[in-house]
């Protein structure tokens, strides 16, 4: 009985695994077929044939601003924050981790998702960072907080889409999902949204500022004979709906919406494709440049830079 009871489960495993592994073959299949016929040229752009791919990417990022009133001006600008992170994917589905080596009060804390497809690419920023320092220039006295004394918070998203999407591809440059084969440009257009916070510890100094633009600009890939992929894209947005404000002890300015309100969003990689592995580097910047010099105007710098290395298998 015993021995019958023991063949019976041994069947039901052996159909059970034979089932899922034909399951597994089977949605593999389907993923491939999508992966690999996904309407790009074939002539221009290609995907990896291995299954997996894994990499590692350090980065490195800074926040800049200046306020303008006048002939006042005050600089505010962050430490350098750096992130050790991994990334891994399945026939271009991937997931991405990241962490940072130090804590601690006055070292900043950020949040990035990058999602690049054929025809569009989606970027997130979230940024809460304490070890802004400043130098506040006030009828030529100068004033100066020191790292810790403000609260900066900020959120920024952006989307874009790539007109020539059958012989241009983002993600050859960023996330190495397609390969491009042949150098090939694209005209794109951009949409952008930010928020952010900013205050000192007392209460006495705050900036808030959120803005909506719209714009198109323009990438390029360059591919060399031996496997070198260059690229480099802006996409100059319009603010078409902006609320900025200034608020101190005594007063709050409020800046007007100018045509020529501006964001920015420029792009910038390089990399080498041996025959599995890949290494190199991209470079994302977020300028914004708001308001009336004459009144109150505010610049805006984030620069974000990571090295990456990784294979195929």
């Amino acid at each position: 009985m015993i021995k019958l009871v023991f063949t019976i489960l041994l069947l039901i495993t052996s159909v059970s695994l034979y089932a899922q592994k034909r399951f597994i073959m089977k949605a593999d299949s389907l993923v491939s077929a999508f992966y690999f016929n996904s309407g790009f040229d074939t002539n221009y752009v290609s995907r990896p044939e291995k299954r997996f791919m894994a990499a590692l990417h350090p980065d490195f990022s800074s926040i800049g601003i200046m306020i303008n009133k006048n002939d006042n001006r005050a600089n505010f600008y962050t430490n350098l924050s750096n992130k050790s992170g991994i990334y891994a994917t399945y026939r271009g589905y991937g997931f991405g981790y990241s962490i940072k080596p130090n804590r601690g009060r006055k070292n900043d804390k950020e949040f990035n998702f990058r999602f690049f497809c054929r025809r569009f690419g989606i970027e997130t920023d979230f940024c809460r960072a304490n070890s802004f320092s400043a130098e506040i220039y006030n009828n030529d006295t100068l004033v100066t907080l020191q790292r810790g004394d403000i609260d900066f918070g900020m959120k920024m998203f952006s989307v874009y889409y790539v007109f020539n999407n059958k012989k241009f591809s983002f993600p050859a440059a960023f996330d190495k999902s397609y390969t491009q084969i042949h150098s090939c440009g694209s005209v794109l257009l951009g949409s952008s949204y930010t928020a952010a916070k900013m205050q000192t510890e007392k209460g006495d100094f705050n900036i808030t500022s959120r803005s909506v633009g719209f714009g198109a600009g323009y990438g390029y890939n360059y591919v060399t004979k031996k496997r070198f992929l260059f690229h480099a894209s802006v996409i100059p947005t319009f603010v078409l709906w902006e609320k900025n404000q200034l608020e101190t002890s005594s007063q709050r300015h409020r800046m007007k919406y100018k045509v020529t309100d501006l964001c920015i969003w420029g792009r910038a990689a390089a990399s080498y494709n041996f025959k599995r592995i890949f290494v190199g580097t991209d470079y994302v910047l977020y300028s914004t440049i708001l308001g009336d010099y004459n009144e109150v105007s505010t610049s805006f710098v984030r620069n974000i830079t990571r090295f990456f290395a990784g294979f195929w298998f």
